[in-house]
């Protein structure tokens, strides 16, 4: 029988993951002006579901890499 090992960041994201990642994206969003559908916004979108997928919860540490990510 063959065995796969499930990674974590293979789940998919439930409503509550979804909202807490909002949450963190329309902070750093506001926080440092973004305009809506640049490609700063999308990159900045996708290191926040990066991080949440690889099992980083805590939203002030989301916060933190979120905002490292959009300045560099």
């Amino acid at each position: 029988m063959l065995r796969r090992y499930i990674h974590p960041s293979d789940l998919p994201l439930f409503s509550e993951d979804l909202d807490r990642c909002q949450k963190v994206f329309d902070i750093v969003r506001e926080e440092l002006s973004i305009e809506r559908g640049s490609e700063k916004e999308e990159a900045i979108a996708a290191s926040i579901i990066h991080f949440y997928k690889q099992g980083l919860r805590d939203e002030m540490q989301l916060l933190i890499l979120a905002r490292t990510a959009a300045i560099s």
